[in-house]
């Protein structure tokens, strides 16, 4: 660290940009506040630097593809800057990095929480630093002290559980993220105060396989345990977030506290992968379409005005048009509000990668274009069943004039005017008047400032 301060002969500016899931995020948090007690100046990705640091995913081909934009992005802004590419991107593929010379570091998981370790010794683009090694081997998740998410950031991530054990055909997960392991109730308990006091309204439970949470911990835990101890006693002071929740995770214990804890927001998003139980089996996904729907079925019985989103992909190795059709139909039944759809992308390492039988490429583009065209009729036709109700949304984007953007707590996005200025980050009351291409539209509702 003393070499680069030393060489550009001022402080030094970092930018860090992050690919990927909600994980990254908080873990990007943290990189941050090292780069700052480094002594390093925060700037935008888009700026100058002297460190550029692209904190990488590798869940599929594009996500690979963006990282390697980046980072030739950044040695065009700075040839001479040192140029870092950490997390899951370069723990799958650190030998194309290097033979590519496109980062001065390159880091996997488990190596760069000691980013400014890394820093300090010699690196370049010729001779890249190189540390990445089997995550797997990693046994307990550390704790990451996190005290707020960068600039304008209205919400707060906060990773309780990371790894997966789950080792379906498709996914490099459990290679780039190591073996499931969670992070101790106290911490995690500790984390959030932070997040409370730096004045976060909502924070998201986030992890790679986050109803796991507890298993490996010794006296072992559950999920339902944890948000019980999360909320006991901390009424008023905002709203707690679920991220993905496996079908097989969603307990009748966890139904029951979500549904006597009002802070809990009403938004639910459950992986379906696929609709057809021959090609679930072949994901190595555990259960089957029927056990799927009565989840959900049950979870809009429970939250009757919950968003419900699922994750579906299009074209996995196999799939026929048969097939296909088998997913359209039983999505087109769910009570889903949205969905997140993917072409499969073939990873390396995983055996469905392998395989030769995949569908051509128009079909697989057919085929997503449909689905996408079915997410976006549930999810216009959810939207519009709120129009005349008011809804509790965080204040996150000034528009000017006076307007602002939000989410509200059942995942919608919602346009409003207040009358009054407001701040990033607190919880109002909207009524919802007019929809929107993409959510809905309204004002601040009468007495809508009385929360935080």
């Amino acid at each position: 660290m003393g070499e680069l301060l030393e060489r550009v002969g001022h402080k030094p500016a970092a930018a860090l940009e992050t690919l990927g899931c909600k994980v990254n995020q908080y873990e990007s948090a943290h990189l941050l506040s090292l780069l700052a007690g480094e002594g390093f100046r925060i700037v935008p990705f888009q700026e100058t630097a002297d460190l550029y640091v692209v904190h990488s995913c590798a869940v599929t081909a594009r996500a690979a593809y963006q990282t390697r934009q980046l980072l030739r992005r950044a040695r065009r802004r700075n040839p001479q800057a040192q140029i870092v590419v950490a997390g899951c991107g370069a723990q799958l593929e650190p030998d194309r990095f290097e033979a590519e010379g496109l980062a001065t570091h390159i880091l996997g998981n488990p190596e760069k929480h000691d980013l400014p370790e890394f820093l300090s010794q010699p690196a370049s683009l010729a001779r890249p630093l190189k540390a990445v090694s089997n995550p797997r081997l990693c046994s307990t998740l550390q704790a990451l002290p996190v005290q707020g998410m960068g600039k304008g950031r209205s919400r707060a991530y906060l990773r309780i559980q990371d790894g997966c054990d789950a080792f379906c055909t498709y996914c490099v997960v459990p290679y780039t993220r190591g073996k499931s392991r969670s992070l101790h109730g106290e911490e995690v308990r500790r984390q959030m105060s932070r997040f409370v006091e730096a004045g976060f309204h909502e924070v998201v439970l986030t992890g790679i396989h986050l109803g796991r949470w507890g298993k490996d911990l010794q006296p072992a835990s559950d999920l339902s345990s944890l948000i019980v101890s999360l909320t006991e006693g901390q009424e008023g002071w905002g709203r707690i977030r679920l991220s993905s929740l496996e079908p097989m995770e969603i307990t009748p214990s966890l139904l029951s506290v979500l549904r006597s804890n009002p802070s809990i927001c009403s938004h639910f998003h459950v992986p379906l992968q696929h609709g057809d139980e021959a090609i679930l089996a072949r994901m190595r996904r555990p259960y089957s379409p029927g056990y799927y729907a009565e989840v959900l079925f049950e979870l809009r019985r429970l939250f009757p005005r919950a968003s419900i989103g699922a994750d579906v992909m299009v074209g996995f190795p196999g799939e026929t048009e048969r097939e296909f059709q088998n997913t359209y139909s039983l999505i087109e039944v769910l009570p889903l509000t949205y969905l997140h759809v993917f072409p499969f992308s073939p990873r390396p390492g995983t055996p469905a990668a392998e395989w030769k039988d995949r569908p051509r490429g128009r079909d697989v583009q057919r085929r997503a274009k449909v689905l996408w065209g079915l997410g976006g009729r549930k999810k216009k036709a959810f939207s519009e069943s709120f129009l005349g109700q008011k809804l509790q949304v965080l204040v996150e984007t000034p528009l000017g004039g006076g307007w602002w953007q939000g989410t509200s707590d059942n995942y919608l996005k919602v346009r409003f005017y207040s009358p009054t200025p407001l701040a990033q980050g607190c919880l109002v009351w909207v009524s919802c008047e007019r929809p929107e291409e993409d959510g809905l539209s309204g004002k601040l509702f009468e007495g809508g400032l009385n929360l935080l």
